[in-house]
């Protein structure tokens, strides 16, 4: 790794570790904050809500992302006017997906009959959070541009004070008046203000990269629709596997299960999230190099990264689940009890989801996850299928024990699929049409 690599990647790990501490910062905040509000079923039923607009996230149906890879591969090869040429076509591209899908959304929330004993908060909630996730697009499309003009560790910071921001208006929404519409709507205003605030940073200074819709095409357009697709199956799968899970445990074990639900898998969570915070430092590293050609060095990168990574992930599911009995009770103040079998479980899946991180990475930042996609929505579906089989019978630690095999399942695969896409020559035309 060159000194200059070196610097960037350490920059970016230091925004990452300081957007998992503002996220675990959040996620250790929220859960008393709302509970000195709300009671432990309203909380629940706010998750419930809050759920529920994650699966507007494949809107884009995975064009940011793909489109990210692209330029940042041609800006690698020194192609300028090409990435530029792709930044402006995934704009017109999310215009023409995100202006319509917000004039349908909106009055079909309000009108919906379902659910029907849905309040006119609730209704409100809804809507305020479907436009945060249409406009974290937006947002998206700044991180590419960060990304692709060695400014990842800028735009990855500015990243997570806008989650920042956006957190402090549901607190400022839920303090001073408590109802579900009044969270949401807070969190819109002050996730807008660092939309906007990030897309104009994004174009200071001559990168090449501009925002607007001039230089788009079809072409451009069409040469990502197939990466882009298969990123839309990510999304997918989150949904599934984390919304998805979470809506069953609602729906068959209730609003109070959701919560202890919720808070394990948050700390569970917390290991993955170190364990990504490292790997996706590399993000742009590996597309540069995919872009450069130059495979020895990305294959010396990776491995040594999966090691690394890989002992990241396990000794922190140890600590976490020695110390969760301590955290739990200062955490919670005792209303969340710890169940050693459902919480060892639990940290049992996030030790294997952070030994594929690595792996994964390198397939998606070099556009070549068609098949891990495939294989992520069918073990998310697995996931649910389990979940809602084992749940009446084993509760929570079924749950976990759901999401435990689904985990193997990917990790092993993803492991494999990686190892096939290094030992193969790079294409001669990855980067242009």
């Amino acid at each position: 790794m060159s000194g200059a690599m070196r610097q960037r990647v350490l920059a970016s790990m230091g925004a990452h570790s300081a957007g998992m501490a503002i996220n675990v910062g959040i996620q250790l905040a929220s859960l008393p904050l709302f509970l000195t509000v709300w009671d432990a079923s309203t909380y629940g039923i706010w998750l419930l809500i809050s759920a529920l607009p994650a699966y507007l996230s494949m809107a884009d149906v995975g064009m940011v992302t793909a489109a990210g890879n692209r330029m940042t591969m041609a800006m690698g090869a020194g192609d300028t006017a090409f990435s530029n040429r792709v930044f402006q076509s995934a704009q017109a591209f999310m215009l023409i997906i995100c202006l319509p899908l917000a004039a349908l959304a909106l009055p079909a929330i309000w009108w919906s009959p379902w659910p029907a004993e849905a309040t006119p908060d609730q209704r409100v909630a809804l809507m305020a959070l479907t436009l945060a996730v249409l406009l974290n697009f937006a947002g998206g499309l700044s991180e590419q541009v960060f990304k692709a003009t060695h400014r990842y560790a800028l735009g990855t910071t500015l990243s997570n004070l806008t989650r920042l921001a956006e957190w402090a208006g549901w607190m400022v929404g839920l303090l001073a008046v408590g109802s579900f519409s009044a969270v949401a709507i807070g969190g819109l205003a002050f996730r807008m203000m660092g939309t906007l605030l990030s897309m104009a940073v994004a174009r200071v200074g001559d990168k090449g990269l501009a925002w607007g819709i001039h230089n788009a095409t079809l072409e451009s357009i069409r040469l990502m629709i197939r990466p882009a697709v298969a990123f839309m199956a990510f999304p997918v799968a989150n949904a599934m596997s984390f919304q998805g899970v979470t809506l069953l445990v609602g729906a068959l074990l209730g609003p109070v299960a959701v919560a202890v639900f919720s808070t394990y898998r948050t700390l569970a969570r917390t290991a993955v999230q170190i364990t990504a915070m490292f790997s996706h430092s590399l993000w742009p590293e590996f597309a540069r190099l995919f872009g450069q050609r130059s495979m020895t060095k990305l294959r010396q990168l990776v491995l040594h990264s999966a090691w690394v990574n890989a002992a990241q992930a396990l000794l922190m599911c140890a600590l976490l689940y020695f110390f969760a009995p301590w955290l739990l009770q200062a955490w919670t103040h005792g209303k969340i009890p710890f169940d050693p079998s459902a919480f060892g479980v639990l940290m049992a899946y996030a030790a294997i989801g952070g030994l594929w991180h690595v792996p994964r990475v390198l397939l998606m930042s070099t556009n070549q996850h068609g098949a891990l996609a495939l294989w992520t929505v069918l073990a998310a579906a697995l996931c649910v299928a389990l979940t809602a089989w084992v749940a009446p019978l084993m509760g929570l630690a079924g749950v976990g024990g759901a999401m435990l095999l689904s985990e193997l399942l990917i990790a092993v695969v993803c492991i494999a699929l990686a190892l096939r896409a290094m030992a193969q020559p790079v294409r001669t035309r990855t980067v242009m049409p």
